[in-house]
């Protein structure tokens, strides 16, 4: 029997592709209807909690460049 390699909860809880996809259309809906309007605040808020997530689960740069060195 062959096991596939089934991707962790957390990974399917969170997916760092959709999220800038998310903070593309928020900022899109920021242009249409203004930054300095209550909708706008809300939605510009939301855009930097996304922003912050995918800050928190991106790896470190240095250990981003150490994998591929390591895989080479």
């Amino acid at each position: 029997m062959v096991r596939k390699n089934m991707p962790s909860e957390d990974d399917a809880f969170f997916n760092i592709a959709h999220a800038r996809w998310v903070i593309g259309v928020l900022s899109m809906l920021i242009a249409v209807v203004g930054k300095e309007s209550l909708l706008g605040l809300m939605l510009r808020q939301t855009r930097r909690e996304i922003d912050s997530l995918i800050q928190d689960e991106e790896p470190i740069p240095a250990v981003q460049r150490a994998a591929r060195y390591r895989d080479n």
